[in-house]
């Protein structure tokens, strides 16, 4: 029922009179508290076992599709910054080849290991260290052939600039980014090696670029050059003799 209201007589008797109006009164559903007017908690709505697992699933599937969709929008310019960089080493071994008729030697025993920054640089010896024109690299004498199995650099002289006595060593490489010289031995910062700047295996910032001249398999007369390219955990491999 609802409850009677009590207000003072419009006749003016100044006494207190009942009134008729009955003011409403809060109607509340079965499933309603009767103090606080909410659901109780036992009979809300909640996601069954089932139904979670299905959510899941779905996440799921989305994540693959944009990962797979995401795939080739990360492999394709990795590869193509690898192709900038093996078109610029090959314009820089050609003309290396113009300029001393043959090209830069290579290690027959390792062909990552190479001595190609070092040839393509130019050095000068002064009969204890290989210096880079650049200042930037040096090796012993006493190192090369541990390192390079080489005797010494064809692309060197002793001094930096030419004279009447002879020409100088020249160098073929500019604009290198930092990624692309890198020491493979830390204990030795100044013994550095060609890398691309991408594609490195993971925990890794080296990723050195292959390069055969003595016996090139599929290049013959000339040189192979080529860089294994890691993206999502496939590598993919850039080369001279089959160009994307």
């Amino acid at each position: 029922m609802g409850l009677w209201a009590i207000k003072k007589c419009r006749d003016g008797c100044g006494s207190l009179c009942e009134t008729t109006a009955r003011l409403p009164c809060p109607i509340y559903m079965p499933w309603q508290s009767h103090r606080t007017g909410r659901m109780p908690v036992s009979l809300r709505g909640a996601f069954t076992l089932v139904e979670l697992l299905v959510v899941i699933a779905i996440i799921s599937i989305l994540a693959a599709l944009i990962g797979g969709a995401m795939g080739p929008g990360i492999v394709k310019p990795t590869k193509s910054v690898a192709m900038a960089e093996l078109e610029q080493l090959d314009l820089a071994i050609r003309e290396y080849h113009d300029h001393l008729g043959f090209y830069p030697p290579d290690n027959a025993n390792d062909s990552a290991m190479n001595p190609l920054w070092f040839e393509l640089s130019g050095t000068t010896n002064n009969g204890v260290n290989y210096v880079t024109l650049d200042g930037s690299g040096r090796i012993s004498v006493a190192e090369i052939n541990a390192k390079f199995n080489r005797q010494g650099f064809a692309n060197s002289g002793k001094r930096a600039h030419s004279t009447d006595e002879g020409g100088a060593p020249l160098s073929f490489l500019s604009s290198l980014k930092a990624k692309q010289v890198v020491p493979p031995d830390a204990s030795q910062p100044l013994v550095k090696i060609l890398s691309c700047s991408v594609g490195a295996p993971t925990g890794t910032n080296i990723n050195p670029w292959h390069y055969v001249s003595s016996h090139p398999t599929h290049n013959v007369g000339s040189y192979d050059l080529w860089v294994d390219v890691v993206v999502g955990g496939k590598t993919y491999q850039v080369n001279n003799w089959s160009k994307l």
